[in-house]
């Protein structure tokens, strides 16, 4: 397990001796990026058995560079004006052993006295839960491969680690050290201490706004197989034939995307399996839905990763449904749309009569409803059920349907009303 500290940095002559020595040691690289110092920052931080690199001004900007540039497992950005506790090396590698842990931050306090600075301290304590994100000075860190997944930090953005923490929030769990980081109060004292602390209610009062706004990105996919002949609907072969079966698939993809295609508010995604045939799909759902390809692995792996890719773009509900549930009602679709909107439940799921489920819905990533699911049995909605109560997860089930994949389930079909009522 290694991390790379990623330290962007500006004209920081006088914090960067300060901070450097109680980063280096084992199982940690330094890589320091300098956005154009006019000062001796370049030669102070080469003084040091740390990596320095030159980049654009602009933290996100600086930033990514030195992520792109790190080997370390994981990422951790620190502010030049950053103090670490001693015991920082420990805080940090513990956390990291949790396999399910996505990445984190710190708490903070401010290197000033008075109680007006202990008040902002209590404050930035409790802000993370509330609002569901970090500020770069709490010392953001994530697993490297899911800084690729989330794009990095947004270079247009004002509060690129606000964007960028409210994204890593939703693709699982994160955690705040106790730390403290210790950070300067320099902006405090440069901008005037109302001003500044003016500024942060008002980012406190408008966070919240802008993430439920975020909330009513729903992202709604089809998990779609491409009617291959021979391949699909294979227990139906026996009484359709290779060539009935695949036009029978085909034509359950096509009702689906029509369905899909009449839920308002949403963003309308197909996911195809396989990879290599998202052209013939393209011909079969509407023009304006954006196809994505599968992974390989079975049906767990394919959906964490859809989620984890979904949750990584800023989504902040995605509802996962399946192709062959002839006659589904919108209505079913609407109601799951509009629990994830609500924010109050984190996991939705459409109940099949077989065992299994045609839809699924998540608030956030949370892997372990895909692992170790006995796939394509009767026991798939049992297995993700228990599931959900270890880890605290409230739960809303929609009123169930049926698979079309037995040859009983064709009458099933032919009395089943048209899709979408």
């Amino acid at each position: 397990m290694t991390v790379s500290i990623v330290i962007p940095a500006l004209n920081e002559e006088t914090t960067l001796p300060a901070l450097i020595p109680h980063l280096l040691g084992g199982g940690v690289e330094v890589l320091i990026v300098d956005g154009g110092s006019t000062d001796s920052t370049r030669e102070i931080a080469r003084q040091f058995p740390v990596r320095v690199l030159t980049a654009q001004r602009g933290r996100a900007v600086q930033m990514n560079a030195g992520a792109a540039a790190a080997t370390g497992d994981w990422l951790w950005f620190l502010h030049a004006d950053t103090k670490v506790p001693p015991d920082w090396r420990e805080q940090l590698f513990k956390a990291m052993e949790d396999p399910k842990l996505v990445g984190g931050a710190f708490r903070v306090v401010i290197d000033a006295p008075g109680l007006r600075y202990r008040i902002l301290d209590v404050w930035g304590r409790c802000r993370p839960f509330l609002q569901r994100n970090f500020f770069g000075d709490q010392g953001i860190f994530v697993r490297r491969d899911l800084f690729g997944i989330l794009g990095g930090f947004p270079t247009h953005a004002t509060l690129e680690d606000v964007d960028f923490s409210s994204r890593l929030w939703r693709l699982g769990k994160v955690v705040l050290l106790l730390g403290p980081l210790c950070t300067s109060a320099r902006r405090w004292e440069n901008a005037g201490w109302w001003r500044t602390v003016l500024t942060h209610c008002r980012l406190a009062l408008t966070q919240p706004v802008d993430i439920q706004s975020a909330a009513r990105r729903i992202a709604l996919v089809i998990m779609a197989k491409a009617p291959l002949l021979g391949q699909v609907k294979t227990r139906l072969i026996p009484a359709l034939g290779p060539q009935g079966a695949r036009d029978l698939a085909q034509k359950l993809l096509e009702e689906t995307g029509a369905l899909v295609g009449e839920v308002e508010g949403v963003a309308r995604i197909v996911s195809v399996s396989p990879a290599t045939h998202l052209e013939m799909v393209r011909s079969m759902v509407p023009s304006s839905f954006r196809l994505i390809p599968q992974t390989e692995g079975d049906l767990g792996d394919r959906l964490a990763h859809l989620f984890r890719q979904l949750f990584a773009e800023g989504f902040d509900g995605v509802i996962a449904l399946g192709a062959d549930h002839p006659g589904l009602p919108k209505a079913y679709l609407e109601q799951a749309v509009a629990v994830l909107r609500a924010q109050t439940t984190q996991v939705v799921l459409g109940p099949t009569e077989d065992g299994g489920y045609y839809l699924i819905g998540l608030s956030q990533l949370f892997p372990e409803l895909f692992q170790d699911i006995p796939w394509g049995g009767a026991k798939v909605l049992e297995a993700t059920l228990q599931r959900t109560d270890p880890l605290g997860l409230s739960v809303h089930l929609l009123p169930p349907w049926f698979d079309l994949d037995r040859p009983e389930d064709l009458v099933r079909m032919l009395h089943t009303a048209t899709p979408g009522t």
